[in-house]
């Protein structure tokens, strides 16, 4: 440990009963949980005049930044390294009252973050925000779904800027934004770069490991020790798959073959009926974004939704489908796609309450 709790303070545990977690969280130790997948958060409402939360980075990459909300006011700091607890100092001089504080996990698995708790004020009360959602969502997806770049707002249209993640942010990201319109929970099982294959894509350029390695854990990066999801933890109503865009690494016209387009159909198809079989009645939605890609893989989903041919899954197109950006999508080309979404999930998926 390398921080101090200052007098006329005090550590509320993270296995405390007032914080709401939201996300695929890994709760082996309830007083040290890992968040691991873009867009987990952490919810608490407290009183008094100051609030810090108490991390550890685990740190995969040279930059690692997280985010936090005090208020409905959003802030981002940049993590330290050494792997030790922290104490990071999210508002001091308050007004006197009660006050909201979300954490919020900006970044995929550049970094895992064990939570140890929040220090407020020693005369502050806590309590849990118990907010009630009316459906549960879960995403498959890559940087887009993550909220990468996001927040190179100057960029839009254009490629992304030179940066080391400070523009990541899931919050800004279509899941989160869709999530918000829907007043759903989510899971957020994202990574950047991912594709179907192992061997494909751009996640973990020494390994290329891809979305059918990682979509079954809680744990998933190569440089760490992984560790397997238990699917019943958590059922959703609905679940968005978008993956697509990275599987033309490292050949462009792999998808045009049809030995290879049959290969990565059926794969496709096992890892969608293995979640069906998983959320029996859930909906499934798959997609590609506005990011810029090669049609022939929107042909591709929408011969698999023929073949699967369930009223269950259905093939969504974005009206900017693919044409939009050649870098990833700014917050308001996010918010653009969570907008088309939320229509679609009310006026053809019926799930809007």
């Amino acid at each position: 440990m390398s921080y101090t709790i200052e007098k006329g303070r005090k550590l509320i545990p993270a296995n405390s009963d007032c914080f709401q977690y939201m996300g695929r969280i890994d709760f082996d130790e309830p007083a040290r949980p890992v968040l691991v997948f873009p867009a987990t958060t952490v919810d608490v409402i407290f009183t008094g005049t100051y609030v810090a939360a108490v991390l550890k980075n685990i740190d995969l990459q040279e930059h690692t930044y997280f985010g936090a909300f005090v208020d409905g006011v959003q802030q981002s700091f940049e993590m330290k390294k050494g792997r030790e607890d922290e104490l990071y100092v999210l508002a001091e001089n308050l007004e006197p009252g009660e006050h909201t504080l979300r954490l919020l996990k900006r970044m995929a698995a550049a970094h895992y973050v064990e939570f140890a708790g929040i220090v407020v004020d020693e005369n502050a009360e806590v309590r849990y925000p118990d907010h009630k959602y009316d459906m549960k969502l879960e995403v498959y997806g890559d940087s887009v779904s993550a909220g990468e770049v996001t927040e190179a707002l100057f960029y839009e249209g254009q490629c992304d800027p030179a940066h080391h993640s400070q523009y990541d942010n899931s919050h800004f990201g279509y899941p989160m934004a869709l999530s918000r319109k829907l007043n759903a929970e989510l899971h957020d099982i994202a990574q950047g770069g991912i594709a179907l294959f192992d061997g494909t894509g751009w996640y973990c350029s020494d390994q290329l490991t891809g979305m059918l390695s990682c979509y079954d854990k809680i744990e998933y990066s190569p440089y760490q020790p992984k560790k397997n999801w238990d699917f019943s933890q958590w059922k959703p109503d609905a679940v968005i798959i978008a993956i697509g865009q990275n599987d033309s690494n490292p050949d462009p016209e792999c998808i045009k073959d049809p030995d290879y387009r049959r290969k990565w159909k059926d794969a496709y198809i096992g890892f969608l009926n293995d979640l069906r079989s998983k959320y029996p009645g859930a909906k499934f939605l798959l997609i590609l974004t506005v990011l810029r890609h090669d049609r022939t893989w929107d042909d591709a989903l929408e011969e698999i939704c023929a073949e699967v041919n369930s009223p269950d899954v259905t093939h969504f197109v974005f009206r900017r489908n693919g044409d939009a950006t050649n870098g990833h999508p700014r917050a308001t080309e996010q918010e653009e796609m969570a907008g088309e979404l939320y229509n679609y999930f009310r006026d053809e998926l019926k799930l809007v309450k």
